[in-house]
């Protein structure tokens, strides 16, 4: 038996049957030589030069793990989550389904672009990485000639495959049975994506908080039939607060780490880089030169409301927005436009200075604002288990970079887009003097983070997490464990203002006079 391993800083060992003679007969082996000859595709190698966390490793150095990295342990997990689940002693899933499965795992995010997530907000138009993901797995290119190829050698239907994998893909919600608890391995509250990232992430930021027991979770899935359906499940009387901690860990993930006060600054820097370059586009008359070309085409077809071609979006990736941005910040400019771009690419290449804060002093709404689980309660009553959450000392007013009344936050939005074209003179450091509207130097950065969909459910999208009790009866999470119930209330909905530095006065002063009440 001839396998492939993997050495994986999260998971250790990765490893796959070559099937060098025949399939492998292990149904969750079934077909991994075509993930092999998929991982070694233009397509998935792209992931290598796009990080996992964007501009995440400017505020933590070690941050520089990759897309590549996490696809290729989201593929271990569903092949660990299959494995575990009688998936093959029911009529569930058959082998085909399972290598769709897996196959989905391993491309799941091969849409995305440069800088990953925050390349979805950077213009207008640019479609999701799922969206994405599907084009570039179903085009005619070297990913789908090894599935064809391989599907030839497993002697399965090609076009039959196809229909599974765009079905554990997501894009046939009305399908039920197998191909529905297939969607669930990849997306759900409870898949092989998030229990990867939350370590993976962990691990190389070097934070502690998203660590949780893996492999007792793992061991506590089960399949329980909801409403005729087949649903991944969690045993209470094995994983209660495995799960729990779960749930917990991307709770405190988002907090500490992908909502990071600078990483969301560094965020709204690129946001405002590619909104300049619009802006220089529209004002000056052209795109600023040093631009890749694939980089120059992807913006011309979203300019003129044509859809990108695929070949242009897999020629981008991290290393080709930072030879742009190389190119921008060390260039004379030529018009003002040029000017302010060499500006925020600096910014953004040398990390030097960081996009401001603005302190605002707004009511706390009853201490409740951060929503933090220091102070929960767990009691039952009749109605079964309640979360109550005992605050602590209020103040009426505090100061605070961040804003939790979502009133206020839409105020403060809608003002500063009336005046996003307001001119505002900055100076840069060499004592060079422009103006510049003031929607290129002030971001409201708004959010609204949960770490559990409770009462949200959209079916096919984000079912409640089913579990097991003590009696077999199967129950959603929230009805079962007061602090999921407590974590899935806790919407923790707030907004910070992010300024350039060189505009900080000027944007001061003007929220001290048309926003005083706030400041």
């Amino acid at each position: 038996m001839s396998r492939k391993v993997f050495r994986d800083a999260v998971h250790d060992m990765i490893s796959l049957h070559r099937e060098l003679d025949h399939p492998a007969t292990e149904p969750s082996e079934w077909g991994d030589a075509l993930l092999l000859e998929l991982i070694d595709t233009p397509e998935l190698q792209r992931l290598r030069r796009i990080r996992q966390l964007g501009p995440a490793s400017r505020v933590y150095p070690s941050a520089e793990h990759s897309r590549f990295s996490h696809a290729v342990g989201t593929m271990h997990l569903a092949k660990r989550i299959l494995s575990t689940l009688p998936v093959c002693d029911q009529p569930l899933m058959d082998q085909e389904t399972l290598l769709a499965v897996k196959v989905a795992a391993l491309f799941h995010d091969v849409g995305h672009g440069p800088y990953s997530h925050v390349f979805e907000h950077l213009m207008p138009g640019i479609e999701s990485h799922e969206v994405w993901g599907w084009r570039i797995l179903s085009h005619q290119g070297p990913a789908r000639r090894a599935i064809k190829k391989h599907c030839l050698r497993l002697q399965i239907d090609f076009d039959g495959f196809y229909e599974k994998l765009h079905t554990v893909w997501g894009h046939n919600s009305s399908q039920e049975g197998e191909r529905t608890l297939g969607s669930q391995v990849i997306s759900s509250q409870l898949d092989a994506d998030r229990m990867d990232y939350l370590l993976r992430d962990a691990y190389f930021t070097g934070v502690s908080y998203g660590h949780y027991d893996l492999e007792w979770l793992l061991h506590s899935l089960r399949i329980q039939k909801v409403e005729g359906t087949p649903r991944l499940c969690v045993d209470l009387t094995k994983g209660p607060v495995a799960l729990e901690s779960y749930v917990t860990s991307r709770d405190h993930m988002y907090r500490q780490v992908y909502d990071h006060k600078t990483v969301r600054a560094f965020e709204a820097l690129l946001i405002h880089i590619f909104q300049l370059l619009v802006w220089i586009f529209q004002e000056e008359g052209g795109w600023p030169p040093g631009m890749s070309p694939p980089l120059l085409r992807f913006l011309n077809d979203l300019h003129h409301g044509r859809q990108p071609q695929l070949a242009d979006y897999l020629a981008l990736d991290d290393t080709v927005l930072d030879y742009c941005f190389g190119q921008w910040a060390d260039a004379t400019p030529q018009t003002p436009g040029q000017g302010e771009l060499r500006w925020k690419c600096r910014l953004f290449r040398d990390r030097s200075p960081v996009y401001r804060r603005i302190f605002w002093r707004i009511p706390d709404m009853g201490g409740l604002g951060e929503q933090l689980a220091f102070g929960f309660q767990q009691t039952r009553s009749e109605k079964g288990v309640v979360s109550k959450l005992t605050p602590g000392p209020v103040e009426k007013r505090s100061c605070s970079t961040v804003i939790h009344d979502p009133t206020i936050a839409e105020a403060i939005d809608l003002f500063f887009r009336k005046r996003a074209n307001d001119p505002i003179q900055v100076t840069d450091p060499d004592g060079t003097t422009r103006k510049v509207p003031l929607g290129l130097l002030v971001y409201v950065d708004r959010l609204d983070r949960s770490p559990y969909a409770h009462l949200q459910y959209t079916p096919g999208r984000s079912d409640p997490v089913y579990v097991v009790s003590g009696d077999q009866k199967v129950l959603p999470a929230e009805q079962v464990s007061g602090l999921i119930n407590f974590l899935g209330k806790s919407h923790r909905r707030q907004a910070r203002v992010f300024v350039d530095p060189r505009a900080e006065s000027s944007i001061l002063a003007l929220v001290q006079q048309e926003l005083k009440q706030w400041v």
